[in-house]
């Protein structure tokens, strides 16, 4: 008798406290819970036990702000692909980039004008090894960017735009007057 009291004393607790964790994410601004989120994925590319939480923060994001969906999916979607990075065998690795890959393509299909998403996307899809025949989205989605941003820098969190002018700048195949471009923007933002 006394066990099982315990255990049900143990699962209130439990329960209280998934409540209370999940109304302070709620009343957490999302623009911070953002941040958080963008630190874990990071974190999660070189430590795969970060992946889980990131997911998780990701997931908390798209149910408190349902306008981030297509955004946070496509991070999901890079985070289960990550999870093929950290793989043993080929054919697990394999597994979980197509399933990563099928997520953030719905993602992108939902924000498929969120800058940030496009980012995600397209550098995720420049880093897959050529099999996977994604250097085209990649470039795809670069161009796309670089057209949304005049209408929509102002937007997105400066330190944000900072990274995705310095990748494309670096890595993407741009025409000159897309470097030109790019190089006001990262003047223009005091970006160096």
């Amino acid at each position: 008798m006394k066990l099982s009291q315990f255990i049900y004393t143990n699962l209130i607790v439990a329960t209280l406290f998934s409540f209370c964790a999940d109304s302070v994410a709620i009343n957490e601004p999302v623009e911070e819970m953002l941040r958080d989120a963008r630190k874990q994925f990071y974190a999660a590319i070189e430590d795969k036990k970060r992946i889980d939480p990131a997911i998780n923060r990701f997931e908390q994001i798209a149910q408190v702000e349902p306008k981030y969906v297509g955004r946070t999916q496509v991070y999901i979607g890079a985070l289960v692909a990550l999870r093929g990075k950290h793989a043993f065998f080929p054919h697990i690795k394999l597994k979980w980039a197509r399933r990563g890959l099928a997520i953030m393509d719905s993602g992108l299909k939902k924000s498929p004008t969120d800058i940030e998403a496009l980012f995600i996307h397209g550098t995720t899809c420049y880093h897959l090894p050529f099999f996977f025949r994604r250097g085209d989205d990649a470039q795809r989605d670069f161009r796309k960017i670089i057209k949304l941003m005049p209408q929509h820098v102002d937007a997105y969190d400066p330190r944000l735009i900072t990274n995705v002018v310095a990748f494309l700048l670096e890595n993407a195949k741009l025409t000159d007057e897309e470097k030109t471009y790019l190089k006001v923007v990262r003047h223009q933002y005091g970006f160096l």
